[in-house]
C-alpha cells in the first residue's frame, strides 16, 4: 500500500495546487482591496526602500564582485567536470581491459577437450593440474552443468556440489548469448560469503554449450582480492574511486565499511548504472561539495563513480576569494548601517504578519491582523486576512477530499487481501465483487471470465442479480468483450446507459452500468459489471478506482490460472516418474515371474523335481517384486521411512536388492533397536547407495550388510566380493561415495574404504557411542 499512499499524497497537493488556483480566481473576481489614496504616496514603503537602500557605488562594487567570482566558479567547475570525465571514462575501460585477463585466463581453460567433453572426472583433473592458472581466483572456481548444477570445484567445494545455480543471471545471460558474463555481488562464497563471478561458456567443437566454468573473487572489507588490486591501481579522484555493481551494491570503496553498502538510490550511482558517462558537481553522502564522475564498465553491468572534493580543486583561488570578500564586506558595510536603521522602523508590522502566518500554518485559520501602517504594510495585512477565510473554507473541503481518497486506497487495500488469502478462481471473484459493490455503494454486479472450453464469457459471480438479468448481462457481454479484444488502447472503463444499446438494462430497473475490464499485462482476462439506479452517476473518482479494481483483480486471476497450470504440471510430472519407477523396478520383475507361471504346467508335467524349483524361483520374484514395491512406497510417502522401523526396511531393502540383481546378500543385525531415530534415514539411504554401487559395479556374487549397535556405538558394514577397485583412481568427492561420506559426517560419522582390484569392497561406517540410544 505504500505506492497508494504516495499517489495520494501526490494527488491532494496537485488538488490543493489546483483549490489554491481557483481561489485567486474567484479572489480576481471579487473587488480588489483600494489602493492608498494620492496624498499617502510618500509615505509608502517603496519610498522609504528607495530612500534608504544602497549608494550606487555599492550596487556596482557588489554586481563586479557577484561576476568575477561566479564566472571563476564556472570556468573552473566546466574544466574540472570536462577533465573528470574523461579521465574516468578511460579508467573504466582501463578496468575492463585488466578483468578481460581473468576471462582470458577462463577461456584457455574452457576450450581445453578434458573442459569440453563435460566429463566431470576430466573437469576435475584439469582443475587440479592447472590450478595454479587458477590462483587469481581467491574465492574458488567452479564448473556448471549445462542445466546449471554445480559440477567439479577447486578448491573442492563439497558443501555446493550438485546444487543448482541456473537461477544465476550470468548463467541465464550465457544462455542467451554463449559471451563471458559478470556477476553482481552474489552469497556464493564459503559460509555465505560476498563474491564477484567471472563466468565463461565451455562451447563443445560444434558451438554447442557444455557448461560454464565460474571464477570468483571474495569481496569484502578485510579482502585482499587481485580485483581489488586492480581497482586501487587506477587511483582516480585522490584515491576516492568505487565501483558498484548493476544492483547498486559497492563492489570495491577505499573506505572498507562501504563494500557492499547499497547505493543504487544515490542519483550519480544511478546514472552510471544507466549506461551514462559524465561528471557533476554535487554533494555526497557526507554532505561534502564534491565534483563527481561516473562512467559505465565496458562488458559489465557495473558503473565506476569517482570523488573529487571541491576544496582541492579551488584550493588555489581561496587567497584571491579572501580579498574579494574584504572588498565586499568593505563596500556593504555602510550601506547595511543606513538599511538597517531604516528598516528597524517597518519591521514591527511584519514581525505581526510573521507570527499570524505561522499561526495559519499550524492550522489556526481564524487569526487575523490588524495593521495601521497606511501604506501596502497595511494593505498586505487585509489581504492576508482575505487569504486566511479563503484557506479555512479550501481546508474544509480538503478533508472531505482526503476522506475520499482514503476509502478507495482502503477498498484496495482489501482486494489485495481478499486476492492473497486465496489461488481459487471463484472465490477470488465472490469476495472482490462484494467489496467492490460495497466501495461503489451499489447492490447489483457480476464478474464473467473467458470459458476455458466455450471461448466466450461466462459468469463465475452474481450478488442480487435474478436469471433474466444474468440472460441480458450474458448477451450484453459477448459484443462488450469482442469490442475490447480489437481495441488498440482499451478504455479502463466505460459507463453505458439504455441510449447506448443496453435497453435490457434499464428494462430490469439498472438504466446505469458500468463495465470494468479485468486486466493483466495488457490482455483483457475478464469483465465486472456494476449496475445501478438512474440516480447513480460514477464520477472521475470514482472511475479512476474502478480502473484500479479491474488491474488488480485481472493480476489476481492471472495468478489463479498460473497456479492450476503449476498443479495440473506437477501431477503430470509425478506420474510420469512413477511410471518410469513401475517400469524399471516392478514391471521387468513382474514380466519374469509371468514368463515362468505360462511354462510352469508343462515344466510340472515332464519333470516334478525341476517344476518345484521353477515354482521357487516364481516365489522368489513375487517376493522381489512386492519388496520393489514397498520400496517404490516408501519413495513416494517419505514420511514411512521414519514411521517404520529399520530391521523392517533394511529386510527389505536387502531382498528387493537380491532379486533384482540375483546376488546372495546376507543381512546380519545385532541391537538395530538400538539405533536412534535420527541415524534410521542415514543409515537407510547408506546401504541403498552401497548395494546400488554392487550390483552396478562389482560383478558380485555375494554380498553382506551387518549392523552392530552397542555401547561402543553404530557400526555399519556392507561388503561383496566383487572385482573391487583401485581407490587411487577414484576422487575424493565421486559422487556415490561422496553422498555416503557426507551422511555420515553429518551425524559425526566416519566412513572407511578397504578395496583392491579383484578382492572386493568393503564399506565400514561407525558412528561414535553418543549416538546410541540406552
Amino acid at each position: 500500500m505504500e505506492s497508494g499512499l504516495e499517489r495520494l499524497t501526490d494527488e491532494i497537493e496537485q488538488k490543493t495546487a489546483v483549490a489554491a488556483g481557483n481561489e485567486r480566481r474567484a479572489g480576481s473576481a471579487r473587488p480588489r482591496m483600494p489602493r492608498p489614496a494620492p496624498g499617502r504616496a510618500g509615505r509608502s514603503m517603496r519610498t522609504r526602500i528607495l530612500g534608504w537602500s544602497f549608494i550606487p557605488t555599492t550596487i556596482i562594487l557588489l554586481a563586479v564582485a557577484l561576476v568575477i567570482f561566479y564566472a571563476y566558479e564556472q570556468v573552473t567547475e566546466e574544466l574540472v567536470v570536462q577533465r573528470n570525465r574523461e579521465v574516468t571514462r578511460l579508467s573504466a575501460s582501463q578496468l575492463a581491459t585488466e578483468m578481460d585477463g581473468y576471462t582470458d585466463v577462463l577461456g584457455s581453460l574452457a576450450r581445453r577437450p578434458e573442459m569440453y567433453r563435460a566429463v566431470p572426472a576430466e573437469q576435475r583433473g584439469l582443475l587440479n593440474e592447472l590450478n595454479f592458472r587458477l590462483a587469481v581466483f581467491d574465492a574458488g572456481t567452479v564448473v556448471l552443468s549445462p542445466s546449471g548444477n554445480v559440477g567439479p570445484s577447486y578448491p573442492a567445494r563439497p558443501d555446493i556440489s550438485g546444487a543448482d545455480w541456473s537461477p544465476r543471471a550470468y548463467f541465464r545471460d550465457i544462455l542467451r548469448s554463449p559471451q563471458p558474463r559478470y556477476s553482481d555481488i552474489l552469497q556464493d562464497g564459503r559460509n555465505d560469503a560476498d563474491v564477484i563471478a567471472v563466468a565463461v561458456p565451455i562451447l563443445g567443437e560444434q558451438g554447442e554449450l557444455n557448461g560454464v566454468i565460474v571464477g570468483m573473487f571474495d569481496i569484502g572489507p578485510e579482502s585482499t582480492s587481485p580485483l581489488y588490486g586492480n581497482i586501487a591501481k587506477l587511483r582516480i579522484g585522490e584515491g576516492r574511486a568505487y565501483l558498484v555493481d548493476a544492483g547498486g551494491r559497492v563492489i570495491y570503496h577505499p573506505q572498507a565499511e562501504m563494500i557492499g553498502r547499497q547505493l543504487a538510490d544515490e542519483p550519480i550511482v544511478a546514472r552510471a548504472l544507466a549506461g551514462r558517462n559524465g561528471a557533476v558537481r554535487t554533494r555526497d553522502v557526507d554532505g561534502e561539495d564534491v565534483v563527481a564522475a561516473y562512467a559505465p564498465v565496458p562488458g559489465t553491468g557495473w558503473g565506476l563513480i569517482s570523488v573529487e572534493p571541491w576544496s582541492s580543486v579551488s584550493a588555489a583561488g581561496r587567497e584571491y576569494r579572501g580579498y574579494l570578500v574584504a572588498l565586499l564586506v568593505l563596500g556593504l558595510a555602510l550601506p547595511t548601517i543606513v538599511v538597517f536603521l531604516g528598516v528597524r522602523r517597518i519591521t514591527q508590522p511584519l514581525a505581526s504578519m510573521r507570527e499570524a502566518a505561522m499561526e495559519v500554518a499550524a492550522g489556526n485559520f481564524d487569526r487575523i491582523i490588524d495593521v495601521d501602517t497606511g501604506d501596502e504594510l497595511e494593505e498586505l495585512a487585509e489581504q492576508f486576512n482575505v487569504m486566511s477565510a479563503r484557506l479555512r473554507e479550501s481546508y474544509a473541503d480538503l478533508e472531505q477530499r482526503v476522506a475520499d481518497r482514503t476509502r478507495e486506497l482502503a477498498t484496495l487495500n482489501d482486494l489485495a487481501s481478499v486476492a492473497s488469502r486465496s489461488l481459487d478462481l471463484r472465490t477470488i471473484l465472490v469476495d472482490s465483487l462484494a467489496t467492490t459493490l460495497a466501495a461503489v455503494e451499489v447492490s447489483t454486479g457480476c464478474a464473467l471470465v473467458e470459458g476455458p472450453e466455450s471461448g466466450t464469457p461466462e459468469i463465475i459471480a452474481c450478488q442480487n442479480a435474478d436469471e433474466s438479468l444474468t440472460g441480458v448481462l450474458l448477451s450484453y457481454a459477448v459484443g462488450d468483450w469482442r469490442r475490447r479484444e480489437v481495441e488498440a488502447d482499451p478504455v479502463p472503463l466505460i459507463v453505458r446507459t439504455p441510449e447506448t444499446g443496453s435497453e435490457g438494462f434499464a428494462r430490469a430497473g439498472f438504466p446505469t452500468v458500468a463495465s470494468v475490464p479485468l486486466l493483466s499485462k495488457d490482455r483483457v482476462l475478464g469483465l465486472l459489471y456494476l449496475l445501478g439506479p438512474k440516480t447513480w452517476n460514477p464520477g472521475e473518482d470514482e472511475c479512476r478506482l474502478l480502473a484500479a479494481v479491474g488491474r488488480q483483480v485481472g493480476v489476481a486471476i492471472d495468478n489463479a490460472r498460473l497456479y492450476a497450470q503449476a498443479e495440473q504440471s506437477a501431477a503430470a510430472t509425478e506420474r510420469n516418474r512413477l511410471a518410469r519407477d513401475l517400469h524399471d523396478a516392478v514391471s521387468q520383475t513382474l514380466f519374469s515371474a509371468t514368463l515362468i507361471a505360462e511354462v510352469l504346467p508343462r515344466i510340472w508335467d515332464k519333470d516334478r523335481e525341476q517344476g518345484r524349483d521353477r515354482l521357487e524361483e516364481l516365489r522368489r520374484l513375487t517376493r522381489g517384486a512386492l519388496a520393489e514395491m514397498r520400496s517404490l512406497l516408501l519413495e513416494l510417502r517419505p514420511t514411512a521411512l521414519e514411521e517404520a522401523e529399520l530391521a523392517d526396511l533394511l529386510r527389505q531393502l536387502v531382498e528387493a536388492n537380491a532379486m533384482r540383481s540375483r546376488t546372495q546378500i546376507d543381512l546380519v543385525l545385532e541391537g538395530s533397536e538400538r539405533v536412534p531415530r535420527s541415524l534410521k534415514v542415514p543409515v537407510y539411504r547408506i546401504v541403498q547407495e552401497a548395494l546400488n554401487n554392487v550390483i552396478k559395479h562389482s560383478d558380485a556374487e555375494r554380498a553382506s550388510v551387518r549392523l552392530v549397535a552397542d555401547e561402543q556405538g553404530v557400526r555399519l558394514a556392507v561388503s561383496d566380493d566383487g572385482r573391487g577397485f583401485d581407490p587411487a583412481t577414484v576422487t575424493s568427492d565421486h559422487l556415490g561415495l561422496g553422498i555416503m561420506a557426507e551422511r555420515a559426517r553429518a551425524l559425526e560419522g566416519e566412513l572407511e574404504l578397504e578395496t583392491a582390484p579383484g578382492e572386493g569392497t568393503r564399506v565400514l561406517v561407525t558412528w561414535p557411542s553418543g549416538q546410541v540410544s540406552d
